[in-house]
């Protein structure tokens, strides 16, 4: 037989059914088929096989060996259709990889706190790696050197898609022991803002492209402030700003979480930021990764819930 001869599957179950019904019209009706499309059918599987099949007796059909005997070697066949036409129930306990995902130091305890933990309960089998966010994120997406990127782009290349996680205020921090520390209650103006030092944050928005302060651009009236360090890091910062007399740009959400915790003021101003949305950004290709699909919408509803 013939690999384009070979019977389908409707065929294959109305074969099943006849020498389980041995009545072509209790066999037509379970399978949905009129009498006549039924016994067009068996006509073909006749030819096929080049046997009658099946042979008349009063109030039914009697099936042949050679039925019988196909019947029961098209069980694993009409199985292994139906379980590849079943649709498969996800379960995250079975997923063993490592997932790579591009963002700010600060990222993982701003944007979406608890997500670690809930992941480790649901996907005990990923490694959640957190990379530097560097000039070529984006390529790396395409390469698939990252699964997913975190930034506050509002374009995005060819091929990668984005979604927003929240919103990004920023706030001027400074050291538990800065002047401005101790002006918890009356907010400072800039004139008082410039006349200190700051530890800047710094990146570029893309490849080639110029080194951008972060008090630049969340605070453009600061523009004119002096950096003393500059770095891409913000924990490296954190860490040496109570040590200092140094001013710091933070997020809203990190500054407020290491002011709670002790380690840093938040110094309120009367200059407001300019708001970001950072976007989670992936490939394409990965919305056909139906472990990666389900990774991102627990980060996602980890971010919504600490918006």
């Amino acid at each position: 037989m013939q690999l384009d001869q070979m019977p389908p599957y409707g065929s294959l179950r109305l074969l099943q059914l006849l020498c389980e019904k041995r009545n072509l019209a209790a066999a037509a009706e379970a399978l949905g088929l009129s009498i006549s499309a039924a016994s067009r059918r068996l006509s073909e599987l006749r030819a096929l096989f080049g046997d009658p099949l099946f042979t008349r007796f009063p109030g039914g059909l009697m099936p042949t060996r050679r039925a019988l005997r196909l019947a029961d070697e098209a069980e694993a066949v009409i199985r292994g259709y139906d379980e590849l036409m079943r649709p498969k129930r996800f379960d995250p306990v079975g997923i063993v990889r490592e997932v790579r995902i591009g963002c700010a130091d600060n990222a993982p305890f701003s944007l979406f706190p608890n997500f670690a933990q809930r992941l480790l309960t649901q996907a005990p089998g990923i490694t959640l790696t957190f990379l530097p966010l560097g000039e070529e994120r984006f390529a790396q997406l395409s390469k698939g050197e990252l699964d997913f990127v975190v930034s506050p782009v509002m374009a995005l290349p060819e091929g990668l898609r984005g979604i927003s996680i929240g919103e990004n205020e920023y706030v001027l921090a400074a050291g538990r022991h800065h002047p401005l520390a101790a002006r918890r209650e009356e907010p400072v103006g800039n004139d008082e803002v410039l006349r200190h030092a700051f530890f800047d944050i710094c990146f570029r928005t893309h490849p080639g492209g110029p080194v951008l302060a972060l008090r630049e651009v969340a605070f453009p009236a600061w523009a004119g402030a002096r950096s003393a360090i500059r770095t891409t890091s913000f924990l490296s910062g954190i860490t040496s700003l109570g040590a200092s007399s140094l001013l710091m740009v933070l997020p809203k959400r990190t500054a407020e979480t290491l002011d709670a915790a002790g380690m840093i003021s938040v110094v309120p101003t009367k200059e407001k930021s300019v708001v970001q949305h950072p976007q989670l950004i992936w490939h394409v290709r990965s919305d056909k990764d139906l472990e990666l699909e389900w990774f991102r919408s627990v980060l996602l509803a980890s971010a919504l819930e600490s918006a």
